[in-house]
């Protein structure tokens, strides 16, 4: 377990912050995360033509965002992460996806043409030998061989076992199948998700050899192993069909987790709450409530409704007034406040004492 970087040197503090978190409780605030504009400066390495080697070249991707990393600064409990991103979709890749790169994404070229196609899927073993998966993992090693001592390493974003069957399969393609053949699709769901926890452990295992400890794009930290599951496929399909078949693959990839956060995205995911705030071995949700649906104090009985059930929320917030406002209502523990950014950091140290004065306020919520 890491407990001071040299881009950190309060890290120790923040470790426990988030412990207690998961715990449902505080130990001086709560966690608080935020973005502070960094550093000016003009990036020493130039990129390299070809999109594809702007996402899948090893040394410039992992030198790159060490770079930019050392010009950051780390206020609250923001700190910093290096994670191989080559796309939300990477999963998929292991059971036979190429990818496409823009920009500022990559997406899947579908290999699932007609649903008897599944059959195939629901047999197929996970193929760790592809370029797109070696260019992450060996992304992952550089970053641990160079570390220093200086960020944390962190696993990559592997989806869930319906958005991975979304990648193989146009999403309106899936949609029928479920409605036409669930039959075929369920046996696929449920090697999707093997896969998914085969990968997950797989990079657990380098991480852990390294005694890193575990983050990943949503940027907690634990020492035991963590992820953020999550099924944004669920909201385009019913809630009987989610059920039968979706939930099963949830649960299994929850299982080998000792940490974990649910990323709920979205209004029509709400539906799916309840079915959340039932599993014994869960501890948060991170309740996303998109763009136009904001702020996040019109969601109060969102988060209560998760700290009433003993989980505990990440609240990304669209302003400071907005994270205290909520913070107000619903009380300091088991809250991660998330989403403010500031120009400086003496703002934002403003912030967390503001944060903190809410914290101790006689009467406040706890």
């Amino acid at each position: 377990m890491i407990r001071q970087l040299q881009w950190k040197p309060d890290f120790a503090k923040t470790v426990d912050r988030f412990a207690a978190w998961a715990r449902g409780d505080i130990i001086d605030r709560p966690p608080v995360t935020c973005w502070v504009k960094g550093r000016d400066y003009t990036p020493r390495l130039s990129a390299p033509s070809s999109m594809r080697e702007r996402w899948m070249n090893v040394q410039h991707v992992v030198d790159s965002a060490v770079e930019s990393m050392s010009h950051q600064i780390y206020v609250g409990d923001s700190f910093p992460i290096f994670w191989a991103n080559i796309g939300p979709e990477i999963t998929a890749t292991l059971l036979g996806c190429e990818l496409d790169f823009s920009a500022n994404s990559s997406w899947s070229r579908p290999i699932v043409e007609t649903a008897e196609d599944w059959a195939k899927i629901a047999t197929r073993p996970a193929n760790f030998a592809n370029p797109y998966w070696q260019a992450m993992e060996q992304m992952t090693q550089y970053a641990l061989d160079v570390c220093g001592g200086r960020y944390i390493v962190g696993l990559t974003d592997l989806h869930g076992a319906y958005d991975i069957l979304a990648a193989l399969r146009d999403p309106q393609m899936l949609c029928m199948d479920l409605l036409d053949t669930p039959e075929l699709v369920g046996p696929a769901g449920i090697q999707a998700a093997k896969v998914l926890v085969e990968s997950f452990e797989r990079q657990s295992a380098m991480l852990a050899k390294a005694g890193m400890g575990y983050t990943c794009w949503t940027p907690l930290y634990f020492d035991e192993p963590y992820y953020v599951p999550s099924c944004d496929f669920w909201c385009m399909v019913s809630s009987e069909l989610t059920k039968d078949l979706i939930l099963p693959t949830v649960v299994a990839e929850i299982a080998p987790l000792k940490r974990s956060i649910f990323h709920l995205d979205g209004p029509q995911a709400l539906r799916y709450l309840d079915l959340l705030l039932e599993m014994p071995n869960l501890d948060a949700v991170q309740w996303v409530f998109g763009d136009g649906h904001g702020p996040a104090a019109r969601w109060i009985d969102v988060y209560k409704r998760i700290r009433a059930a003993g989980k505990s929320v990440q609240v990304m917030a669209e302003s400071p007034a907005d994270a205290l406002t909520v913070l107000h209502e619903i009380g300091p523990k088991g809250v991660w406040i998330t989403g403010c950014s500031f120009q400086s950091a003496s703002e934002a140290e403003q912030f967390l004492r503001d944060v903190e004065k809410l914290t101790r306020t006689p009467g406040a919520k706890r």
